[in-house]
């Protein structure tokens, strides 16, 4: 009878090991994250407070960064070009999605070139209008009362660009009969500036909005009220299709396709330890945003739909050639 060597049973162990289970992954430098938005953007707030939650779970040191030069595309094209060693994570939302077909480039490289791994929360989509209306612009109570006057008048919108937001406003007027013109102010700040100022009549945004801006929310995306919102009612109460209160808007991460599998899941595993911490939920809440943890697939299915529904309504509106493909 042959005799095994040592040598052997010691490589027989580790690919037993290694076949089983990924080996443990640790940062040996810092991680930069780049927002997809600028600095007090969403996802800039969001992903620092993230960061602050993580020191409670790791010893890894986040770096925070910015580029929100054309929509996201700059972060996202700096990412794509760096190591896909682990090092570097992209922040991003559907704005980013948004930008990468309406500028008709390759999804191949632009969309198909990360990894997504992680989407931390969805962000329903509601109607808002100002709680004060400039002199001259009609005062609205209900979604119907919106409607209605603008079957019979010129609804202008303001958008701080013509992304996410425009997009579910597409969505949402096309649903209810109603033409618009959107005006894109290039910022929150400056959108909702126009529109308490009285040079549109009515915006798409978030309900986080009505906390920060002298607005109220009309109707919202969701599968029921609010509780933040009890009293404003979603678009299948109201009658409409019950995809509208399935369209929201995600935030999450992102890293490049060829990425070690084991950074991967050590990255999960900490972003689901940080969306079980009662601080981290007690924001999102403050926020008025849901708490999510979808991984790999599931997060890959939410951004194939956006870039799917992105590109039926563009092409609907003649933004983007009708022979433009995913």
């Amino acid at each position: 009878m042959k005799k095994i060597s040592l040598a052997l049973v010691l490589m027989l162990v580790v690919s037993l090991f290694a076949g089983g289970a990924l080996a443990e992954w640790e940062p040996k430098q810092p991680i930069t994250i780049m927002n997809h938005v600028a600095v007090g953007g969403a996802m800039d707030l969001y992903t620092r407070k993230w960061t602050d939650i993580a020191a409670k779970y790791t010893n890894a040191t986040f770096v925070v960064d910015n580029n929100d030069g054309a929509s996201g595309l700059t972060a996202g094209e700096w990412v794509l070009n760096q190591e896909a060693d682990g090092y570097t994570v992209f922040a991003l939302a559907p704005t980013y999605i948004d930008a990468v077909i309406q500028s008709e480039l390759d999804c191949a490289e632009y969309v198909d070139g990360f990894k997504y791994i992680y989407n931390l929360m969805a962000d329903p989509y509601c109607v808002l209008v100002p709680i004060n209306p400039e002199a001259g612009n009609p005062t609205f109570d209900t979604f119907e009362e919106l409607v209605d006057w603008a079957k019979e008048n010129k609804l202008t919108l303001s958008e701080p660009n013509y992304g996410a937001k425009y997009i579910d406003a597409v969505q949402v007027f096309n649903e209810v009969g109603v033409d618009f013109q959107a005006i894109s102010y290039g910022g929150a700040k400056k959108n909702f500036a126009a529109l308490l100022g009285g040079q549109a009549i009515a915006s798409v945004g978030n309900p986080g909005d009505t906390a920060k801006y002298e607005v109220k929310a009309l109707v919202v995306g969701a599968p029921e009220r609010l509780p933040s919102l009890p009293d404003v009612p979603t678009y299948a109460e109201l009658g409409y299709s019950e995809a509208l209160d399935g369209i929201w808007m995600w935030r999450g991460y992102a890293v490049k396709a060829d990425t070690p599998d084991e950074m991967i899941a050590w990255f999960q595993d900490l972003c689901d330890k940080i969306s079980a911490d009662p601080e981290w939920i007690e924001y999102m809440e403050g926020q008025q945003l849901a708490v999510r943890t979808d991984r790999t697939e599931d997060f890959t299915q939410i951004v194939e739909d956006e870039v799917t529904s992105t590109i039926e309504v563009l092409k609907s509106v003649e933004q983007i050639s009708a022979d433009y493909e995913r």
